[in-house]
C-alpha cells in the first residue's frame, strides 16, 4: 500500500511542475522539428501563454495513474521474486530490472490511454474549445472503442524494456551519488534525473511514432512508422526531435517523482 500512496503523490508533484515541458515535447515531435523557440511559438499562437497547462487534467490523471501501478507493481514483482525492497543492498540488478519491466507494462495500459486524450488535446487549437470530455466522446463517436487502444503498442514497446533498465540503475546510482555527496537529497534527486534522461533517451524514437499515431498524424504501424521517420527525417537525427524538451523534463520529472515516492513510502511506513 506505501507504494500506491507514494507513487499517487509522485504523479501529482511531478505533473504540475513538469507539463509545460512535456507540452513543447509533444509539440516539437508533432511538427518534428528541433527549433524550442519555434515550437513556443506555435503554442502561444494557437492557445496563449496558458497553452503550456493545456491537457493538464489528462496528464494528472496519466501520471497518477502510471506511477501509482508502476510503483505499486514493481514492488509486487519484488516481493513475488523474494526480494526485500527495503533492503536495497540486497536486490540484484536483474530482479530490478525483471520487476522494472513488470511495474512499466502494466502502467503502460491506463497511461495509454490518457496520453492519448492528453496529446489530442495539446494538438488541438484554442478556438476548438476542447476539453477532455469532448475530445473523449469524439474519439468514441468516430472511432469506437478501438480508438482508445491507438498507440498501445508503442507504449507498451517503449515503456516495458526502459523501467526496467530505469529501476536497474537507480539504486547503485543513488547509493554511489549518496555516499559521494554526503546528501539524501542530493543522491537522490540526481539519480532519479539522471536515470529518467538515459531511459527517455532510448525511449525517444519508439516515442515519437506513439505521439503521432496518437495525434492522428499517421495511421501506418510502429515498425511503418520507425521506417518511414528514419527515411523522411535525415536519419537517426529524427528520432530525437524534441530532445532537449525531452530530456529537461525527464530530469526534472524523475528526480521529483522518484524521490517524493521513496519519501512518500517511508513515512507511511
Amino acid at each position: 500500500m506505501n507504494d500506491y500512496v507514494g507513487g499517487l503523490f509522485a504523479g501529482v508533484v511531478s505533473t504540475f511542475v513538469s507539463h509545460p515541458l512535456d507540452t513543447l515535447k509533444v509539440t516539437m515531435q508533432y511538427h518534428s522539428t528541433h527549433s524550442i523557440s519555434g515550437a513556443i511559438r506555435s503554442i502561444v499562437k494557437l492557445n496563449s501563454i496558458g497553452g503550456f497547462y493545456r491537457g493538464v487534467s489528462p496528464n494528472l490523471i496519466t501520471q497518477c495513474a502510471s506511477q501509482t501501478s508502476f510503483y505499486g507493481s514493481y514492488a509486487g514483482c519484488l516481493r513475488l521474486l523474494g526480494a526485500n525492497r527495503d533492503d536495497h543492498e540486497s536486490i540484484t540488478l536483474l530482479q530490478n530490472f525483471i520487476a522494472g519491466s513488470f511495474g512499466g507494462l502494466i502502467q503502460a495500459f491506463p497511461s495509454s490511454v490518457f496520453e492519448l486524450l492528453k496529446i489530442r488535446l495539446q494538438t488541438t487549437s484554442h478556438q476548438q474549445k476542447a476539453n477532455v470530455y469532448q475530445v473523449f466522446r469524439h474519439l468514441i463517436k468516430t472511432e469506437g472503442f478501438r480508438g482508445l487502444t491507438c498507440g498501445l503498442h508503442a507504449t507498451i514497446w517503449r515503456d516495458t524494456p526502459t523501467y526496467g533498465l530505469y529501476m536497474m540503475i537507480y539504486d547503485p546510482l543513488k547509493r554511489f551519488l549518496h555516499t559521494s555527496t554526503n546528501s539524501e537529497l542530493i543522491g537522490g534527486l540526481i539519480s532519479g534525473g539522471t536515470v529518467g534522461v538515459i531511459s527517455w533517451t532510448l525511449a525517444c524514437p519508439v516515442d515519437i511514432c506513439k505521439s503521432k499515431q496518437q495525434a492522428g498524424y499517421t495511421n501506418k504501424s510502429l515498425l511503418q512508422c520507425l521506417v518511414e521517420v528514419y527515411r523522411t527525417g535525415n536519419g537517426m537525427h529524427a528520432f530525437f526531435c524534441g530532445w532537449t524538451a525531452i530530456a529537461t523534463r525527464a530530469f526534472i520529472l524523475n528526480a521529483i517523482s522518484l524521490f517524493v515516492w521513496d519519501r512518500t513510502r517511508r513515512w507511511f511506513g
